[in-house]
């Protein structure tokens, strides 16, 4: 677990076998969005990172879009296993 002390977005590992572009695409259907990992890597990445960002939203509204996304995290793992 990453407790953040300032910046602007936290890190996250996603299990393996799941990909974060797959996820985003899944997210964006339950409103709720971040960045895919892959693209910050300068050279082939990890396609289970990603990116979230936690400047621009209340406490409220980033506890609601993580019960989202791991409502999507759990869907997915589903629909592979």
């Amino acid at each position: 677990m990453t407790s953040p002390k300032g910046g602007m977005f936290m890190w996250a590992e996603l299990p393996e076998g799941l990909s974060s572009a797959k996820l985003f695409q899944m997210a964006l259907q339950e409103n709720v969005a971040f960045v895919p990992g892959n693209p910050f890597y300068t050279k082939e990445g990890d396609v289970r990172t990603l990116r979230l960002n936690y400047t621009n939203s209340d406490a409220t509204m980033i506890e609601e879009g993580i019960k989202r996304l791991g409502k999507v995290i759990t869907t997915y793992k589903g629909s592979i296993e």
